[in-house]
């Protein structure tokens, strides 16, 4: 299992967004998701993020906008239901970029995307979020039907956090999207130690 660590508007605001992700790196994190819904993008901030963390060997996902992580360089995207498809995803970013899709609590979605050349799979959310209250909810048994049933990896999302981190030991998930777990109640590093601690 791995850390793939979010940011958010709440916790990484815009001035606070370069130091978290470096911290976040610095803490062991080599996959982070920017996601921000606030508009325009600074894309010379993202351009310095995604050159800082190609220096530390680390991956930077862009959400929802493939044309975004295209121009600020960054490793790929990840799409939701209204973000557009994989295909043009893919058309927009080359073949070796990666393209995450959210499948909610979807095997069939899952599937599908699988089979349109998703890098990986995000289902969730698994327990009640806070940063996304209205979520989808998504049983501990799909991840592991998901598990079964794809050869690409699989994500698993939605208020997850150091008290319930554990209870997804046995479902072989191969990514643990995390979100405001990463910035509460502690500082970076100690958050992230206390996740991986739990598995």
């Amino acid at each position: 299992m791995k850390i793939y660590a979010l940011s958010d508007d709440v916790f990484t605001p815009r001035n606070k967004l370069f130091d978290s992700i470096s911290q976040l790196i610095n803490a062991g994190v080599d996959l982070i998701q920017y996601r921000s819904k606030i508009i325009p993008h600074d894309t010379q901030l993202l351009k310095n993020i995604c050159k800082y963390a190609r220096s530390r060997g680390a991956t930077i996902i862009i959400n929802d906008d493939a044309i975004l992580a295209k121009q600020v360089g960054a490793n790929g995207v990840h799409i939701g239901k209204n973000d557009g498809s994989l295909t043009q995803a893919r058309q927009i970013l080359g073949k070796n970029a990666i393209v995450g899709v959210s499948c909610y609590d979807s095997l069939d979605l899952a599937i599908e995307a699988e089979n349109y050349g998703a890098s990986y799979a995000a289902f969730g959310a698994l327990f009640t979020s806070s940063t996304k209250p209205n979520a989808t909810k998504c049983d501990l048994s799909v991840i592991k039907a998901a598990k079964q049933r794809l050869s690409i990896p699989v994500c698993a999302i939605g208020g997850i956090n150091a008290s319930n981190i554990a209870m997804l030991q046995n479902t072989g998930v191969d990514l643990i999207a995390v979100v405001r777990a990463c910035y509460e109640p502690f500082s970076i590093k100690e958050n992230i130690k206390a996740l991986k601690a739990k598995f």
